[in-house]
């Protein structure tokens, strides 16, 4: 597969996943809903990392780690075309990305301790919807969409 290709991949998963979190916000089902924006947001930095770096994406849940290889990459830097706005928006965004992280949900030992931390509200719940959907947003603009006749052939 192209890198072109491997995004469109991520993407996919990407855009699955908050359409995932809307059906959990109409079933009410609150923590569920952070984990996966958190997916989603993953997914298409991981989508974004592949199409820029041209190397496979690392194998962490780490956003801000993810986000911080894309955006020293001198294809990604190319696509900004306002780069004061882009640095002062990256702050916003970063900030919420390590929130983000927070709502995480790892099935090994060590997290047993914080489980409960992570359960939220609806309050909650609907405003970290939102906040991702604004980064997905923010984050889409700076990848040009891969023509489709060029992609996923056969």
């Amino acid at each position: 597969m192209t890198p072109a290709e491997k995004y469109v991949y991520w993407r996919i998963l990407s855009d699955y996943d908050i359409e995932t979190a809307q059906c959990l916000i109409q079933g009410k089902r609150w923590t569920y809903v952070a984990f996966v924006c958190h997916q989603a947001v993953e997914r298409l930095l991981k989508g974004m990392h592949v199409y820029h770096t041209k190397k496979e994406t690392p194998k962490t849940h780490n956003l801000n780690y993810i986000f911080n290889r894309i955006i020293k990459e001198e294809a990604f830097l190319k696509e900004i075309k306002n780069k004061e706005a882009f640095h002062v928006e990256k702050l916003d965004f970063i900030e919420f990305m390590v929130d983000l992280m927070f709502y995480y949900m790892s099935d090994y030992p060590f997290s047993y301790k914080k489980v409960m931390d992570r359960f939220i509200d609806e309050e909650r719940a609907i405003e970290v919807y939102r906040e991702t959907l604004k980064l997905l947003a923010w984050l889409k603009t700076f990848q040009k969409e891969p023509d489709p006749s060029n992609i996923m052939k056969g």
